[in-house]
């Protein structure tokens, strides 16, 4: 056992770092346009790529657009989760402007380099500068606990060194830029709709974790050019003597007993899990880690977060004079705080590590802890997530728009995080349950540019053979963890994708396992294929993409008539038809028949590729819908 008599002698002697590395957009980095869920759409002109996890994408074709469009494949998987982990490294950085500027910005107004906090929504509204001083490594984040308007005709100036990669607009709901206006920087919204205006131009991103993006008439948008130079401050190694939590300390939420429940999007870097519970509303959200319930995993967790609790609580009280409210603006210095009741924590208190080589703060609350909305937590001058810990006898309450920091420990009490809340630690609860809405959560500082991804299953091979009559696709899994099943998807384009079939999974499995199928109604010509898997909290991932080239060497004599066509169509063919799939230019299938002749007045005007399978080979023709 640790002698914790010692640590005031000890931290003395420990060694420790804080070092810094430049934010990197990873999978993010070639698109100018990105929303995890929601549609893109464009009517002007835009250069760099375009994507969705999950959505509509609408009017990226040349001459106007010039990049790629990526569609619920790989990259945006990818880009999913760096965009949150940009986000959760955009919020750490030192605020130096904390609601000191009114929530409108501009009408001539000139501001310095520097992260501005507001409070609520905010707007931009005439002409703002933003002045590098000289620096070409300037860097401006203006983060807005609302939405972001910009008013038509607004112009944002770049002066005096700063570039474009450089400056970040977050707003927690939609960002709108009205007609004519003219805007630098990359719009982060999360979550919420981007909206390009009439006429208007951007250098920078347009970046939302959920919502549509749209890009209106006789607009520009222009991805920027880096490299970008904000810094991310990365922690070194935790204090010996709070380094106690075991393999709790992989968890992000954690409960020994209790149900861990989340409401609406959020985003999470850390394993989620319950010892005796129900693990419910994750499906939507992004999640970096695994979920444990019930199992081997969470019978240690619980184990180790007892110890850790009995540790924490052996370590020596130095302050014991602090009234029960925390905040209002209060700087303290490392410590261990204790506190005979109930506490509460409100505004903003700021932890100062003064330049110790391992700062430590642990509270103590003989009694529940609550947290009122839009508090903060900073640290400054040397203190980490790791060395901090909040711990109440009882209940703990997060209110909205909280950012907290450390690890939260609920002793015999529920655990909750209001919405919109961000947490740069863990909540735990050794007899409650764990709630959390529409937030961040993360144990990890990211500082290697990648988010840890535990994927569901350990895909060793997926291939797809064009045979005599159909197409032939194989999978091989080496491992499986919470597995449903997948969906073989096919797509004419490359980018618009539907299931043709659904494969029950095995769950979990640590042995290989083989999957096939059979396309027997493949497209004629160049097809795509892919896997998307779903494993049984709705969570989804994709493979790599097959191409498959589909050709008969025979050629059935056949002929569709009228054809520009209004209401009907006859298919005269040489040998007898079995069916008949009508499929639009996106490859989706929207009629099937078996007679030669058949309406088409249900369908909209365009152009319609139709499969002729009779008994020994499949044709594939065309016809216009007038």
């Amino acid at each position: 056992m640790k002698n914790y008599f010692t640590l005031a002698l000890a931290l003395l002697f420990s060694q420790t770092f804080l070092f810094s590395q430049y934010l990197e957009l990873g999978s993010l980095d070639s698109f100018e346009a990105y929303t995890g869920v929601g549609a893109a759409t464009n009517s002007g002109t835009f250069t760099g790529d375009v994507g969705t996890n999950d959505g509509v994408i609408n009017g990226f074709v040349s001459p106007n657009f010039n990049g790629e469009i990526h569609n619920a494949n790989g990259i945006t998987f990818n880009a999913r989760r760096d965009l949150l982990r940009v986000y959760i490294q955009l919020q750490k950085i030192f605020v130096t402007h904390p609601g000191t500027h009114a929530p409108a910005f501009g009408s001539g107004e000139t501001i310095t380099p520097g992260v501005y906090s507001i409070g609520g929504a905010g707007s931009v509204g005439g002409t703002l500068t933003l002045d590098g001083l000289g620096d070409t490594d300037a860097y401006f984040i203006l983060k807005f606990e609302g939405a972001i308007t910009v008013a038509a005709n607004s112009t944002i100036v770049l002066s005096n060194g700063v570039r474009a990669c450089n400056v970040f607009w977050i707003a927690e709901g939609v960002i709108s830029v009205g007609a004519n206006s003219d805007v630098k920087g990359t719009l982060l919204s999360h979550p919420g709709a981007i909206t390009l205006g009439v006429n208007s131009a951007i250098e920078g991103r347009m970046l939302a974790s959920e919502g549509a993006i749209t890009v209106s008439d006789s607009s520009v948008a222009i991805r920027p050019p880096g490299p970008i130079t904000v810094p991310v401050i990365c922690e070194g190694n935790c204090s010996p003597f709070v380094d106690v939590l075991g393999t709790a300390g992989n968890f992000t939420l954690f409960t020994s007993d209790g149900n861990v429940a989340n409401t609406a999007t959020s985003g999470f870097i850390g394993h989620i899990g319950t010892d005796n519970g129900v693990i419910s509303g994750f499906s939507t959200s992004v999640h970096a880690g695994s979920k444990y319930n019930s199992d081997a995993v969470t019978a240690q967790a619980k184990i180790d977060l007892d110890f850790a609790y009995t540790q924490l609580m052996l370590i020596p009280n130095t302050v014991t004079t602090h009234a029960p409210t925390f905040g209002s603006g209060e700087t303290l210095n490392a410590g261990v705080y204790s506190i005979g009741s109930a506490g509460s924590l409100a505004g903003t208190i700021t932890l100062d590590g003064q330049n110790n080589p391992d700062p430590v703060f642990i509270f103590k609350f003989d009694g529940a802890f609550s947290v009122g909305a839009q508090s903060k937590v900073i640290f400054i001058n040397g203190t980490r997530l790791c060395n901090v810990f909040w711990i109440s006898e009882g209940a703990t309450d997060l209110g909205t728009f909280t950012f907290m920091k450390g690890t939260v420990i609920a002793h015999d009490g529920a655990c909750s995080m209001a919405a919109n809340g961000n947490l740069e630690g863990r909540m735990f609860s050794t007899l409650g349950a764990i709630g959390f809405s529409t937030g961040v959560g993360t144990n990890d500082d990211l500082c290697d540019g990648t988010i840890p991804i535990v994927l569901p299953i350990e895909l060793t091979d997926f291939s797809a053979e064009s045979k005599d009559s159909h197409v032939e696709l194989n999978w091989i899994t080496a491992s499986e963890i919470n597995n449903d099943y997948f969906n073989v998807e096919r797509s004419v384009d490359g980018v618009n994708y539907k299931s043709i079939s659904t494969v029950s999974a095995n769950g979990n499995s640590t042995q290989t396992l083989n999957y096939s199928i059979i396309d027997d109604s493949p497209l004629l010509g160049l097809s795509y294929y892919r896997l998307k898997q779903t494993d049984y909290d709705g969570e989804t991932s994709y493979s790599d993409i097959e191409t498959v080239s589909f050709n008969r060497t025979k050629s059935l004599s056949l002929k569709i008539y009228p054809n520009p066509a209004s209401s009907h169509i006859t298919i005269d063919s040489e040998s007898a038809i079995e069916s008949i799939d009508v499929f639009n230019i996106y490859g989706s299938l929207v009629q099937t028949e078996t007679a030669s002749t058949f309406s088409v007045e249900s369908l909209a005007s365009g152009t319609y590729i139709v499969n002729i399978k009779t008994k020994n080979e499949i044709v594939r023709s065309h016809f216009i819908k007038e």
